[in-house]
Order: structure tokens, then C-alpha cells, then sequence
């Protein structure tokens, strides 16, 4: 089996190890954030339930050679198609496969990605199936941390939280990954909210140098109150980090005018947060906050083609109702 991220090992060994006593349950819910990593627990948990041999997974076996190449007849997916919602004709389908023998006689395995997207008909239909398991089958299930699922599902299934690292083993895990210094890698970190996989994707991107660059500007936009000067700098694919870095920075200027020195995203920057918060209020950062929280609301909901509307719109904002206050 392939090294797991050393935060999930535990939650791997518990499960193996319930599995092992003859505890295991029939279904498991995965929730956690994106950036940990919880695929590659997931992948892992689903080898070790294929493997027909008792010291699992051995890897050498035919359903684990044929788990490791990708085409096990026996492992099903149920995933949004095109970003859309899981439909009911998906699951439907998914639970004939279930409702018959497995191909190579030993487990059947449907890990269902992204299980908030069930739309309300296919989390029924897949309900069903939850409240009466077949035999040697078993449902994986991955939902985001903090989208809803149905109380019927959460019910039917043993639930497993994936949360993200402490810091230390997070900061040891990137230290390998990256030659990058320590506070460099410190830094990536915080601004990716402790997602050590989300983390390494800034460092490898060379995105600190952007941000630090994208939040100069901001400082350029703030004092000659023009949102030319900030409005280029938006990129289609760095957009939402971008809004992010915003956010981060605006909340240390709120934490900073209310004494809390703990805890900031943008520690490498304080200096510039403290200069920017001298001519702040308290009501004009709470105001700030929330246009670039609807700035980043809007930008999820509304078509890609009116972005540089929404943009230009919450700077304008930001410009009337805070700063020239």
C-alpha cells in the first residue's frame, strides 16, 4: 500500500482495525475540508475491503492488482458528472450493481464522491440501499466538512471527521515536500486555513510572491481610492484566493483594532496591516469585511461573463462606503 499522508494513518488504522474484529460497518461517511487529503484515505480503506487475502491489503493478489490498475469490475464510483448534481438515474444504476453478485466473488465497493451533491430523489434512492446492505458490499461516502447531508443518511452510516493536521506535523510533512524556508512554508499554512495539500500547491505555484504583489496593490488602490489599480491584477484561475487574501488581511486589521495579536492569517504582513488599520474604524473594517464576503458570494453564483462587474462593483464599495467615510 502507498504511504499514507502521516495525519490520516490513524483514522486508517482504526477503521482497518474495526474491520479486522469484525466491527466494521457496512458504510462510512468521510467528511473533511478540502486540502487534507481525504481521497487518499478513502482509496486506501477501499483497497483493503477488496483484497480477498487475510493480511489486507497484500497488494499481490489478483483484486489488488486489479484494484491498483484502476479497473476492478468490482469498485463503482458515483460522482457529479460534468458539475452537475448526482441524479436518481445514477443511483439506480449503481444500486443493480449492488443488488448482484460480485464479479470476482469477494466485496463490492461504491465510493461516492462528493455525497452533498445527491440530489434529494437520488439520496432517497441511495437510502434505501443504506437501510437494507447487501452482503459484502460497502459504501464510501466523501462530503465537504460543512455541506448539509440528509439526517436519514448521517443515520445509516458511521461517520468519520477528517480534520486538518496540528501544525507541527503539518509544518514536518511540507519540510520534506518543499526546500522552501521555514517561514515561507509557516506562512503557506496559515493562508491555506492549516490544508497541508492546499499549502504545498501555493508554495509549488509560486503563488506567496503573487499574493504579497496583489496585496501591495490593494495598499495602492486604498490610498489613491481607485479601483484601476487593483482591478487588473484579478486572474480568472487565482480569483477566489485572491478575494481570500483580501479577506485574510481585512480580518487581521479587525483583530488588530481589537487588541487580539493571536491567530493572524497575514503575520508576514502585519506591519502592513497595522499601517493600513491607523486610519481605520471598527464599523468601517466590520463594513469592508462584509462587501468582500459578498464580493466572493457573488462571484460563486453569478455567470463567469459578469466577474469584472462584480469585481468593479465591490471595489467601488469599498471605496464609497468605508474608506471615504
Amino acid at each position: 500500500m502507498a504511504t499514507l499522508y502521516p495525519w490520516l494513518t490513524p483514522t486508517y488504522q482504526q477503521i482497518t482495525q474495526s474491520f479486522s474484529q469484525g466491527r466494521g460497518h457496512h458504510a462510512l461517511l468521510f467528511k473533511a475540508e478540502m486540502g487534507v487529503g481525504v481521497e487518499q484515505l478513502i482509496d486506501a480503506v477501499a483497497k483493503f475491503l477488496i483484497c480477498t487475502e487475510s493480511e489486507k491489503p497484500c497488494g499481490h493478489c489478483h483484486a489488488c492488482q486489479l484494484s491498483q490498475a484502476g479497473n476492478h469490475p468490482d469498485v463503482h464510483l458515483l460522482a457529479p458528472i460534468d458539475n452537475k448534481d448526482i441524479g436518481v438515474d445514477q443511483v439506480r444504476e449503481i444500486n443493480e450493481i449492488v443488488n448482484q453478485y460480485a464479479q470476482q466473488g469477494g466485496n463490492k465497493i461504491v465510493w461516492v464522491q462528493g455525497a452533498e451533491r445527491l440530489t434529494e430523489a437520488a439520496a432517497n434512492a441511495i437510502l434505501k440501499t443504506l437501510e437494507e446492505p447487501r452482503p459484502n458490499s460497502y459504501f464510501l461516502l466523501q462530503a465537504d466538512l460543512a455541506s448539509p447531508l440528509m439526517a436519514t443518511i448521517y443515520s445509516r452510516c458511521q461517520m468519520w471527521l477528517v480534520n486538518v493536521p496540528e501544525t507541527a506535523l503539518a509544518e514536518q510533512w511540507l519540510q520534506t515536500q518543499s526546500n522552501e524556508k521555514t517561514e515561507e512554508i509557516s506562512t503557506a499554512l496559515r493562508i491555506s486555513y492549516q490544508r497541508p495539500l492546499s499549502a504545498l500547491t501555493f508554495l509549488q505555484q509560486g503563488l506567496m510572491e503573487k499574493r504579497r504583489e496583489f496585496l501591495r496593490q490593494f495598499w495602492v488602490f486604498y490610498v489613491r481610492r481607485s479601483p484601476l489599480e487593483l482591478l487588473p491584477l484579478f486572474e480568472k484561475e487565482l480569483i477566489f484566493h485572491q478575494i481570500d487574501w483580501l479577506l485574510a488581511f481585512l480580518t487581521d486589521a479587525l483583530k488588530d483594532k481589537l487588541g487580539v495579536q493571536e491567530n493572524w492569517i497575514c503575520q508576514d504582513l502585519a506591519r502592513g496591516v497595522q499601517q493600513f488599520n491607523q486610519k481605520q474604524t471598527m464599523l468601517g473594517l466590520l463594513q469592508a469585511n462584509q462587501i468582500v464576503q459578498n464580493m466572493r458570494l457573488d462571484l460563486i453564483q453569478i455567470n463567469a461573463v459578469n466577474q469584472e462587474i462584480i469585481l468593479l462593483d465591490g471595489l467601488t464599495k469599498l471605496i464609497t462606503e468605508v474608506f471615504e467615510q
